[in-house]
């Protein structure tokens, strides 16, 4: 047998170099997909299945997966109100859930949202329940609470919600989320790009110097 003859100060050398690429590798894998860039499986169409504002034979197409427990979510939610009043009849918005692991409360307001949904109130609790986050407030009760201020009838709203009627719809979005490129929330498709984090309405600069569109300037090209 043939003894190891390597010096004990390259070996060093070898195993931090080993260690180097495995950090570089792991952190490719991390970094996602970039703006626009999308090689997974396309993202289904708008369809009348979605919860959609707008006309869904706008020019414009925006598909948002989101998660109403998470803090980056709600702040998004405002940039699309402001896409919703500079772009009005040229943009259809639809809402995919995809509540994160670690939010515990994430799945029961997305079941919430399809409850309210059933009685015509899906965008008014969406922003009830964006709202309950910025507050600090997620809970089971704050959801039927936010059902009875919202006039739902209270019965109904909260069979359907106790039941878990909707934990199928939001496992299947969240899984089609998965296979179209989504890692986090919020990721937004754009005419079938994705531009995964909360993009800000603005042009902004990126936190390694680099100027970016913001979502106004992304619809803006869009529509020449």
């Amino acid at each position: 047998m043939t003894k190891n003859t390597m010096p004990k100060q390259n070996k060093i050398y070898l195993i931090i170099a080993i260690i180097l690429i495995a950090a570089g590798l792991i952190l490719v894998v991390r970094e996602g997909k970039a703006p626009g860039d999308n090689n997974n499986q396309a993202v289904r169409l708008i369809d009348q299945a979605d919860h959609i504002w707008g006309d869904p034979t706008a020019p414009i197409a925006m598909i948002v997966y989101s998660d109403f427990e998470c803090p980056f979510c709600a702040g998004f939610a405002e940039t699309m109100k402001k896409i919703e009043e500079n772009f009005k009849d040229k943009v259809a918005i639809t809402f995919r859930h995809y509540p994160l692991p670690g939010h515990l409360d994430a799945k029961q307001a997305a079941e919430a949202s399809e409850c309210a949904a059933e009685q015509g109130k899906f965008w008014e609790m969406h922003d009830k329940l964006f709202a309950d986050n910025v507050a600090g407030r997620m809970s089971l009760n704050q959801f039927k609470q936010d059902a009875v201020d919202l006039g739902l009838n209270q019965e109904q709203f909260n069979q359907c919600l106790d039941s878990n009627k909707y934990k199928d719809k939001i496992r299947e979005q969240t899984n089609e989320g998965n296979k179209v490129g989504v890692t986090g929330t919020p990721t937004v498709f754009v005419n079938g790009n994705i531009y995964p984090g909360a993009y800000p309405f603005e042009d902004f600069t990126s936190p390694d110097g680099r100027p970016e569109k913001g979502l106004k300037s992304i619809v803006d090209e869009l529509l020449k």
